[in-house]
């Protein structure tokens, strides 16, 4: 018999997140859909009227809507990996469970990364829909921006899982937010070219994963491919497996005393 894999373990652990959507998706399908909707029009078209000279050619909604594409990918992939999965850890004892079944803690961690991933692909369809109605899409590559979104999930829920798998409280992962993603968002060039940054900042955010994300999309969006991409898609992968490894790790010695 074929020895069982993390990923075949991951999957039926995102099938049960999957099964618990299902019965309450009405009540978080908002989340998902209206506040990249409104963020994209209410800066992009509001804000964006007061903004003139981007230097790249292109309005500013038209700058805006790849930014937040994966910035939202990267939000939802965040808050569930974080927030969600410790809900599920510590106050619904969800994963002392799942260790009575066959699965162990890497499929827990797969698991949580797989379905953190679909639920920022989520977000990314509605706002590259969104974006296709309003004309802000420039290039059929743009499609390939939901692959994109999905590897966006995929290495910011790992990451989150590392946080989640050493927290000591639920309230702890704030500052996981506050010094990491917050800054991280405003400083990726998610709403402004990086090179309007002092040199150092600019050095320093190419570091981060959500600029290689952010540029990453926008070139798909206007057509614009370039070898930096597989860079930055290697950036990404990077993340995801590092992560990933130290999120099992974490989550063994947490679940297995």
């Amino acid at each position: 018999m074929a020895q069982r894999t993390p990923v075949w373990g991951g999957f039926r652990v995102w099938q049960r997140n999957l099964d618990a959507f299902r019965r309450a998706w009405r009540f978080e399908i908002g989340g998902l859909f209206v506040e990249p909707f409104v963020l994209l029009l209410g800066v992009g078209f509001g804000l964006g009227a007061y903004i003139s000279n981007l230097g790249e050619g292109i309005s500013y909604p038209h700058f805006l809507a790849p930014g937040v594409i994966a910035s939202y990918a990267m939000f939802h992939a965040t808050f569930d990996a974080s927030y969600g999965a410790y809900m599920r850890m510590e106050t619904h004892n969800l994963y002392e469970s799942i260790l009575f079944t066959p699965l162990g803690p890497e499929d827990i961690v797969v698991g949580e990364v797989l379905w953190g991933a679909t639920r920022g692909l989520v977000s990314a369809v509605a706002v590259l829909f969104v974006a296709t109605i309003f004309g802000l899409v420039s290039s059929p590559w743009a499609i390939l921006a939901l692959p994109v979104a999905y590897l966006v999930g995929l290495t910011f829920a790992a990451i989150s899982m590392v946080m989640t798998a050493t927290a000591s409280t639920i309230g702890s992962i704030n500052n996981f937010l506050t010094l990491f993603i917050l800054p991280m968002f405003w400083v990726s060039g998610v709403f402004f070219p990086l090179d309007r940054l002092p040199e150092v900042v600019q050095n320093a955010a190419w570091a981060l994963p959500l600029t290689a994300s952010a540029a990453l999309v926008r070139g798909l969006f206007v057509g614009e491919l370039t070898p930096w991409m597989l860079l930055w898609v290697g950036e990404l992968v990077a993340f995801l497996l590092v992560a990933v490894w130290l999120a099992s790790r974490q989550m063994r010695k947490r679940l297995i005393k």
